[in-house]
């Protein structure tokens, strides 16, 4: 008797057991999921343009820039900023620009109108760049309020700033120089072609 009433006991406890598992698994399931981040990875490849280019980049110009914003608020405080980072400007010609008019034999040697030198490309090395900022919290209200972002200020004025900055400097060089270094190495076409060749 005693024995049947162990087993009933075990097999009631079994059944409650199963039971509670059976109705508390979903709660568990929904509240475990409350706490995770839902993950979603997408690969996209878009072809935006594909073009056949022809460049003679005659000088490649690299510096370190920075620009900065500082203001200041005898109610507000202060608001400063300063983004550093190295750019690079391909300067050169775009030799499709080039027209049957541009390349003349005269006088036994081969003259050529270069179009006129421009900027080709300039590019900003991200791993360089850096952000500092200084604002009070006051400004940084109200910056969040009025919908001002400090960081992309600063990020329009990197390119602009940086080809001042290398005018400024005499880094970017006129049309003389480069005629001139052309000349100076086309002694290698010459005797190539066995006519001279004169850039202009």
């Amino acid at each position: 008797m005693k024995t049947l009433k162990t087993a009933l006991i075990v097999v009631i406890a079994l059944c409650l057991g199963a039971a509670a598992t059976y109705i508390g698994l979903p709660v568990l399931k929904s509240l475990r999921a409350v706490f995770e981040w839902e993950r979603v990875e997408k690969q996209t490849l878009t072809l935006l343009q594909s073009e056949a280019m022809a460049f003679l980049v005659t000088d490649r110009i690299a510096s370190q820039i920075v620009v900065s914003v500082s203001e200041s608020n005898i109610l507000l405080g202060q608001r400063e900023g300063y983004l550093i980072g190295t750019a690079s400007l391909y300067y050169g010609m775009d030799m499709k620009e080039l027209t049957k008019d541009s390349i003349q034999l005269r006088d036994h040697q081969i003259l050529v109108t270069l179009p006129p030198a421009k900027e080709l490309d300039f590019a900003v090395d991200l791993e360089s760049l850096q952000f500092i900022s200084k604002v009070s919290g006051t400004v940084a209200l109200v910056d969040w309020l009025k919908g001002k972002d400090m960081h992309a200020e600063l990020r329009a004025q990197f390119k602009p700033k940086a080809i001042e900055y290398m005018k400024k400097n005499g880094m970017i060089p006129d049309r003389q120089k480069i005629l001139s270094r052309l000349n100076s190495m086309s002694a290698l076409l010459t005797e190539q072609i066995g006519l001279k060749v004169t850039f202009q």
